[in-house]
């Protein structure tokens, strides 16, 4: 019988020590990973192409977000950053896609007319999506399918389906830092 205790106690201790030195070495590896991974992702951020310079290849690098005309999102964008900048209400107003939605931490809200979104201005372009856009760099915006990213999402801008098309904002995300 003491024989029998001596060989379970021998295997427990055996398979705690692997396990343990498993976890010590995968910890490790992780951890190195980690670090590599972290330092690969940075250069590969700061390696990824401008807009700039995918126009200039000749691509659109907007069509996945449904605009058409990379020069007209430009020209948008930057009578939007000038116009929020200034805190010219009616010239951003004209630059909104309608309904706007509107998104915080407590619910959305459409503004449906310019007068609504001049009447709410100072309540919706609030002092963080006034940093957000004069930050923020056309060159290096997100693209994707469901539009164009301003920040960390505080602003998106998209375009119509009219023709021609018009671009302009079509959300505004609060409280998202």
């Amino acid at each position: 019988m003491q024989a029998h205790i001596g060989k379970r106690f021998n295997v427990w201790y055996r398979l705690t020590s692997a396990v343990l030195i498993a976890v010590t070495v995968l910890t490790a590896v992780g951890c190195s990973r980690s670090d590599q991974d972290k330092s690969t992702t940075e250069h590969q951020v700061s390696n990824l192409p401008t807009i700039t310079s995918q126009i200039k290849a000749g691509t659109n690098p907007f069509e996945v977000a449904g605009i058409e005309d990379p020069q007209a999102f430009f020209d948008v964008f930057n009578a939007v950053k000038t116009a929020i900048a200034e805190g010219d209400k009616v010239t951003v107003a004209n630059h909104i896609l309608y309904p706007l939605r509107v998104n915080g931490t407590s619910g959305s809200l459409l503004i449906k007319t310019r007068r609504d979104f001049v009447d709410q201005y100072d309540a919706i372009i609030d002092k963080s999506i006034k940093q957000a856009i004069a930050e923020q760099s056309a060159d290096q915006v997100f693209v994707n399918y469901q539009g164009v990213m301003v920040g960390n999402g505080d602003i998106w801008f998209g375009g119509s389906a009219d023709k021609p098309q018009v671009i302009g904002i079509i959300a505004i995300n609060h409280d998202i830092r």
